[in-house]
């Protein structure tokens, strides 16, 4: 097997999954060993020339050497290990300041006014968001009422607790406005498919009646996408010398970085948006999709690829928010703390427009989230963006449509040539022809100037005496020669 020589990851994001992962360095480079069986890969990257940002890791067996993590360190790119429910089993710590006044400031909010600031901010924000998407829901028009008066009560609350029972009636009423939504399948793989799985029905799942191993395939798209947020959001929190583990309104438990989970809820409507644009604009696969023995449902490894290429984006949507409750921690602080602003470097953007006015203005947007493409017939996935269906279905809807079409444009053709406006004939049709004409003719005259002027042979010579009936053996070989020509032409 030979390694294949990748000068540049997209979009920074490597993603390996499989059995038996290896990621390993060799020859000064960092080689990642991935696949099933048979398929298998092998992929080299540079530190120089492979401009990794995140390297995500989707499985449960395989290592990782520490001359690979020393490398990711020295590339300054971040290590993803997800499992393949979606749950996040470990992160690497990025690079950011040791600030421990910042880090006492965390501690002392939960119970603190800047803890009651910081959750009115982040669930305001929350709430606002998905408000917006309720418009876009088929059951939104009855949840609108009770998610504008929950997030009154929020914006108003002075205790955490208030905080916290409203932003779960409210997410009640969000999630109830998307049980209707109908999950796009291709109409023969939706007969063979379980009923829980063609709605987005309730957020919990039927096992565990909670967000964790969802039964259905918007659940665990929804919990997949989640697990990338919340891994770009510890990031962040190192970038800013925040501690994740210490949360503010998300209690301390085993293994989980609660302000990471506190944070992140302000960016949840943008992982919100991105689901519900690829339940609507595109057609599912079975095949996309497997369901475990206990009946959990999970995303393939080819999906989950795709999906993973979205890190860049949510770590957009999320610098703004950590760096916001960076500078309220260190406001509420009795030390004297500095205000950064690494993740979405506004100072440096503004300054820039102002040194250089003239020049184009740096974009402060956020970064356009594509939608995975594939057919929107049967959901394969499509290399080429500018295509909408696969050979197959292509070949398919040709089939169907086609005698229909042809039928169609006929009766309008007969129509415009009744009205005298036939469109070969006068009008764009006459503009091109005579375009094209002139652009001939125009060759033409070139091509005849560029020649050399010569006098013809033949008009130097004597005109050659007309041959005999009887001139010799050559002239009925000839004759037939000219006769088959004729004949050919014709």
């Amino acid at each position: 097997m030979h390694p294949q020589r990748t000068p540049a990851a997209k979009s920074g994001i490597v993603v390996a999954h499989g059995y038996s992962i290896k990621i390993r360095v060799e020859h000064r480079h960092l080689v990642v060993e991935d696949g099933f069986g048979r398929n298998r890969r092998t992929r080299r990257f540079h530190r120089a020339s492979g401009r990794l940002r995140r390297l995500v890791l989707i499985g449960r067996d395989g290592y990782v050497t520490l001359g690979a993590l020393t490398l990711l360190r020295d590339s300054r790119a971040a290590l993803v290990h997800i499992d393949t429910d979606g749950r996040i089993i470990a992160t690497s710590i990025a690079d950011g300041p040791d600030l421990a006044a910042l880090r006492r400031a965390q501690a002392l909010a939960a119970t603190g006014p800047a803890g009651v600031e910081i959750a009115r901010g982040i669930l305001s924000a929350k709430i606002e968001g998905q408000r917006a998407l309720l418009d876009e829901l088929p059951g939104g028009g009855d949840a609108v009422e009770p998610v504008e008066w929950k997030l009154r009560e929020i914006q108003s609350a002075t205790e955490l607790r208030a905080l916290l029972a409203a932003e779960a009636q409210a997410a009640a009423a969000y999630f109830q406005a998307w049980s209707p939504l109908p999950i796009p399948f291709r109409p023969a793989e939706a007969r063979k498919l379980p009923e829980h799985w063609q709605t987005f029905g309730q957020r919990a799942s039927l096992i565990t009646g909670g967000p964790r191993l969802a039964t259905n395939p918007a659940g665990a798209l929804l919990n997949f996408l989640y697990s990338l947020l919340e891994a770009e959001t510890i990031f962040a929190c190192h970038a800013l010398g925040l501690d994740p583990g210490l949360g503010i309104f998300h209690t301390d438990q085993r293994d989980r970085a609660s302000l990471a989970l506190d944070v992140m809820e302000a960016a949840r409507p943008a992982v919100d948006a991105y689901v519900l644009a690829l339940l609507t604009q595109r057609t599912l696969s079975a095949r996309e999709f497997v369901e475990t023995r206990e009946g959990a449902c999970r995303i393939t490894p080819r999906l989950a690829t795709e999906l993973a290429h979205t890190c860049p984006a949510w770590r957009q949507y999320v610098g703004p928010a950590v760096e916001w409750v960076a500078h309220t921690l260190a406001n509420h602080s009795s030390s004297r703390l500095p205000l950064r602003i690494p993740l979405t470097r506004r100072n440096w953007k503004q300054a820039w427009d102002e040194r250089s006015p003239d020049r184009r203005r740096r974009r402060s947007r956020v970064e356009f989230v594509a939608l995975p493409n594939s057919c929107r017939y049967c959901g394969t996935p499509l290399s080429d963006r500018r295509r909408r269906y696969c050979e197959d279905c292509c070949a398919q809807r040709l089939r169907e449509q086609g005698p229909a079409a042809r039928q169609r444009a006929a009766e309008v053709l007969a129509k415009l040539r009744a009205e005298q406006r036939d469109p070969a004939h006068g009008g764009r049709a006459a503009e091109l022809r005579g375009r094209k004409n002139a652009a001939h003719q125009q060759a033409v005259r070139e091509w005849q100037g560029e020649r050399p002027r010569s006098t013809s042979v033949h008009a130097r010579d004597p005109a050659p005496a007309s041959p005999r009936a009887d001139s010799g053996p050559g002239h009925g070989d000839r004759t037939l020669r000219a006769l088959l020509f004729a004949h050919s032409a014709r």
